[in-house]
This record gives C-alpha cells, sequence and structure tokens, in this order.
C-alpha cells in the first residue's frame, strides 16, 4: 500500500472497513481530541483525565505525516497518585463487557523511567491490579505486551519505536470460558493469547472501566508509566481487526479540513 493510515479516528471518516471476529460489531465511541474529550458521537461519554500534576493538555503534533491537535498526558513515574492518562466509563457502551475493541494512535515521550521499563497502555481493573497491557523493556526493545492474573506473558516481535506515533489495537473476545486477546501494532498481528484478565466485568472494576496509560495504585509493580501523546481512540463493542485503510491522500485532504468523505469508496483493501 502507498502509506500508513494517519489515524484510526480518520480512517473511521473516510470508510475504514474491518473484518469481524465472531459477531458483527459496531463503533460505540470515537475521540478526536480536537481541542476536547468529548466523544464524536452524540450521547456518549467524554473521555476522563488523569491529571493529578495539572499538565494534560492540547497540543500540535507530525502524526504519521500531517500536523495535527493531539492530547498529552504528562505525569511522574515514580508515584501511582502522580501518574496521568485517561479513563473511559464504558458501562453505556458495551453490552457484553467481554467482548469489545479499542483502537489507539499514540506514542510515549520516552521509555520508562521507572518500573523497571514497562509502560501501560490498557488497565481494565481501576487501577487495582498489576493485570493489563503493555509495552515491555524486553532487550530494550519496546514490544506490545500483555500481563495476565494467570502469570502469563505474551510477548509481540516487532520494535515499539519511541518517540513516534504507532496504530495499536487491542480485542477481546469470548472464547472456551475465558477471552480471546488479540493486539495489532501497526496492522500487524502480534498477540493471540487466551486469558482471565481483560473482562470489564471483574470485581475491581463495578464501574466498567477502561483506563489508559496510568499505572495500578494497588497491588504491587505500582510505577510502570511514562508520558506521552495521543491522537485518536476509538471504541467497538466486538472484536475486530483492520481489514482495509484509505488512501493516504483522502485522509490528508480530510485532516486538513479540505474534503469531506462519506463513502467507503475511497478506502481499498490491502
Amino acid at each position: 500500500m502507498v502509506g500508513r493510515v494517519i489515524s484510526w479516528v480518520a480512517a473511521l471518516a473516510v470508510g475504514l472497513v474491518v473484518s469481524v471476529a465472531a459477531q458483527a460489531a459496531s463503533l460505540r465511541a470515537s475521540y478526536g481530541f480536537n481541542g476536547t474529550l468529548a466523544a464524536d458521537q452524540a450521547g456518549a461519554p467524554a473521555l476522563m483525565a488523569i491529571d493529578p500534576l495539572s499538565q494534560n493538555g492540547f497540543e500540535t503534533a507530525v502524526v504519521h505525516g500531517v500536523s495535527r491537535t493531539v492530547y498529552r498526558w504528562s505525569g511522574d513515574g515514580s508515584d501511582a497518585l502522580r501518574q496521568a492518562g485517561l479513563a473511559l466509563d464504558a458501562s453505556s457502551l458495551l453490552p457484553d463487557y467481554a467482548s469489545y475493541s479499542v483502537a489507539l494512535t499514540f506514542e510515549f515521550a520516552t521509555t520508562a523511567q521507572t518500573g523497571s521499563g514497562w509502560r501501560r497502555i490498557v488497565d481494565t481493573e481501576a487501577r487495582q491490579s498489576d493485570a493489563g497491557f503493555y509495552v515491555s523493556p524486553e532487550q530494550k526493545l519496546q514490544t506490545v505486551q500483555i500481563y495476565a492474573t494467570d502469570n502469563v506473558l505474551v510477548s509481540g516481535n516487532t520494535s515499539f519505536t519511541t518517540p513516534g506515533f504507532h496504530d495499536v489495537l487491542l480485542s477481546v473476545a469470548p472464547e472456551a470460558g475465558r477471552q480471546r486477546v488479540t493486539a495489532y501494532l501497526d496492522g500487524q498481528l502480534e498477540i493471540s493469547t487466551l486469558t482471565d484478565t481483560f473482562t470489564l466485568a471483574n470485581a475491581n472494576n463495578p464501574q466498567h472501566l477502561l483506563t489508559f496509560f496510568a499505572d495500578n495504585v494497588a497491588s504491587n509493580a505500582q510505577q510502570e508509566f511514562a508520558s506521552g501523546r495521543i491522537a485518536s481512540l476509538v471504541l467497538f463493542d466486538a472484536a475486530v481487526t483492520p481489514a482495509a485503510v484509505p488512501e493516504p491522500q483522502v485522509v490528508l485532504l480530510w485532516l486538513a479540513g479540505l474534503l469531506l468523505v462519506p463513502a467507503a469508496a475511497r478506502a481499498r483493501r490491502r
């Protein structure tokens, strides 16, 4: 293909096609960070800032070659109560808390200076557990990794470079009484494993929160954090995989506000 998609929100705006695992998936909420934490959809909840140091905010960044507004989270990894990030109340968005996908376009500003080099991406237990979705420090190659309460560590193979914006897709679907967790980095399959960790209906998480980037404040290993910037976040109500991306020229025009693209006809299959 000619180039990478600018962001998940941009791709959806110009007709991203997704293939569906297990059941039909609907887009439930998307966030483009265009100066607001509000959802693009009327009635969907806004993201909640985790900002104990009052250092989060909007700024301009080059994302996949295009200048656009992003949201910066900024905290101190040495203390879990001083870390930053975002949280989403998914209770009104997901009919099945064991089946969902979240797509992120983001970058870490630095490698982690604390927590032995780990960096949290997604937490599903209201920051009460070390279980979650991380970038790992193995051999100083930052790979997307899942750490589960059943002590299963499953790593991807692709280097997660820092700084630099990446497209990360985490999908969760019920399977054999557990969850099939699948992760993609920049369109490439990195992880597929069974775990008991990623349902949002667990005792630690009565509010059904998805928490991004901030590490746990209870349990062990509470310093696995790095500041960064996010350009888009999209939530689906089932497991999905990227199946098509729009022509990059179309995305560039859309982000610049020069083109309205209502049709999926401008997307092409790989």
